[in-house]
């Protein structure tokens, strides 16, 4: 998914940096318990804020798990089930958006289509 992130010039003009095909990881842990099939492209931090595009492939599995900071998390593509901490799911289905509040525990299972979520993790009172 190409991505740009637009600065302003010394003069003050608009310049779009252009990501044509933008760089993933592999991101294969969340304290220390494994991921399936999930990688990472971190696009840009401003402060206490990160900008991350996040894949999850079909069959693969993002495990339990929280952020102190509120995370604004859209399913750009994909589907699957987005579950809690009692054993409950929602299904999702890109595109969607969800808001997940500091603290909120989720996973991201039963990935039944290649998944690619656009994430913004910021403090809560930003």
């Amino acid at each position: 998914m190409r991505t740009t992130i637009v600065t302003l010039s010394a003069a003050g003009v608009p310049v779009p940096v252009v990501d044509p095909e933008p760089t993933f990881s592999a991101f294969e842990e969340w304290d220390s318990a494994p991921l399936h099939g999930v990688r990472l492209h971190e696009i840009e931090t401003r402060g206490a804020i990160e900008l991350q595009l996040v894949e999850i492939a079909a069959g693969g599995e993002f495990v339990m798990h929280s952020s102190p900071k509120l995370a604004f998390c859209h399913v750009v593509r994909g589907a699957g089930l987005l579950g809690f901490p009692d054993g409950s799911a929602q299904a999702y289905r890109g595109p969607e958006t969800f808001v997940f509040h500091p603290g909120t525990p989720h996973d991201w299972h039963d990935v039944l289509e290649d998944t690619l979520l656009a994430v913004a993790i910021m403090p809560d009172d930003a």
